[in-house]
């Protein structure tokens, strides 16, 4: 046998190698991340009211803390959302407590100092 044909035959097998790893065990397959969806600011007679839904995709156990400023009063909350797991935050404001208008929330991952999420309202 050829040294050419030796070479040739070992291609082929790493080529099929490679492929049947692509197809089984696709590349870039096992990112872990958190998001926010379907967010949403409802106005109703006397109130709005702030929903959005935080979807952990970690790979385990996540706490999150959600910081809502609303015309300067801070309001705090830490919760746990397991693994693949949804957690549903609604936020009501009432119109009598508005005077700036003004309604900030951040979302960050325990141990981070950069929120993964920020968003702001202007109310009037």
């Amino acid at each position: 046998m050829s040294k050419l044909r030796v070479f040739y035959i070992i291609s082929l097998v790493i080529l099929g190698v490679l492929v049947a790893i692509t197809v089984f065990r696709p590349m870039g397959g096992g990112e872990e991340y958190s998001t926010v969806g379907r967010e949403a600011l409802l106005q109703a007679e006397d109130e709005w009211i702030i929903q959005f839904d935080i979807i952990n995709h970690e790979g385990y156990d996540q706490i999150y803390t959600i910081t809502a400023v609303i015309d300067g009063k801070p309001y705090h909350e830490d919760v746990s959302i397991g693994d693949d797991k949804m957690f549903t935050y609604i936020h009501h404001i009432r119109r009598d407590m508005v005077t700036e208008g003004v309604a900030s929330f951040t979302i960050y991952k325990q141990g981070e100092e950069v929120p993964f999420e920020e968003v702001t309202y202007y109310l009037k």
